[in-house]
């Protein structure tokens, strides 16, 4: 049985974001340059790309459909051209500038980001949306391989100073803000409880894909407090959609 009391809180060590479609609605943004990419290219299937490309990085998915462009510094530049042409189609997670400020507002940093996305176009995000960044901003440049591997989000528990331990998982509490399978099974396979934000994908398919709560977006978190005894910041769900029964148990 899903868990049903509202609200619910949960304390925890370390908070790990994913960007495109969990901070900031950039898909349409995004589907806009493949669109533009695809135009002159007949073998490249630009509405299958968009569909199942999201939470990738754009290396990957150059080097999957498009072998000729699969190189890291085109990658680079190209996304960082993202929201300057195409920025008008992006918008905010509702709630997400005011919940990574709270966190950003805490005494100790307990955020991190790890996106597929390159580092400039991740910073003109946070620029647009006026999101203070947190100092561990994990990119597509900062790691071998990227999600559904759990590189990104391994770097961002370590570098907060709580790596998975399996031996005693209480020790470090983990969770990762998500909304794409690709970033969902990377948070799963780094030890943390995923926090699905709707934006993307059905609530159905969140569930099925393990998610541990979901919410409709970032006004439905609150930041309850920091206690410095523990390590932890507490996010109390004032409202969910799902939460799973053993939410609660580490």
């Amino acid at each position: 049985m899903p868990l049903t009391q509202k609200p619910v809180s949960l304390k925890v060590n370390a908070c790990l974001f994913d960007v495109d479609g969990t901070v900031i609605i950039s898909q349409p943004a995004i589907a806009d340059f493949w669109r533009e990419f695809g135009k002159d290219k007949p073998y490249f299937n630009t509405q299958y790309v968009i569909d199942i490309s999201h939470g990738w990085r754009t290396y990957d998915a150059f080097a999957k459909f498009a072998p000729d462009y699969a190189d890291e510094d085109y990658a680079t530049k190209v996304e960082a051209e993202i929201p300057d042409k195409y920025g008008q189609s992006a918008i905010e997670v509702p709630g997400a500038k005011k919940l990574c400020n709270a966190l950003s507002a805490l005494p100790k940093e307990k955020w991190a980001v790890a996106t597929s996305g390159s580092k400039i176009m991740a910073r003109k995000w946070f620029d647009i949306l006026g999101i203070k960044r947190p100092s561990l901003f994990i990119t597509a440049n900062d790691v071998k391989q990227g999600k559904p591997h759990p590189e990104p989000y391994l770097k961002g528990r370590d570098g907060l100073g709580f790596p998975v331990n399996k031996e005693h998982p209480e020790k470090s509490k983990a969770v990762v803000f998500e909304d794409a399978p690709a970033g969902i099974a990377a948070g799963k396979a780094a030890g943390a409880k995923i926090i699905g934000i709707q934006t993307t994908f059905s609530l159905d398919f969140l569930i099925e894909r393990g998610c541990d709560i979901i919410v409709k977006d970032h006004n439905s978190i609150e930041i309850g407090g920091y206690d410095e005894k523990t390590d932890e910041v507490e996010l109390v769900f004032k409202d969910y959609l799902y939460a799973k029964d053993d939410l609660l148990q580490w």
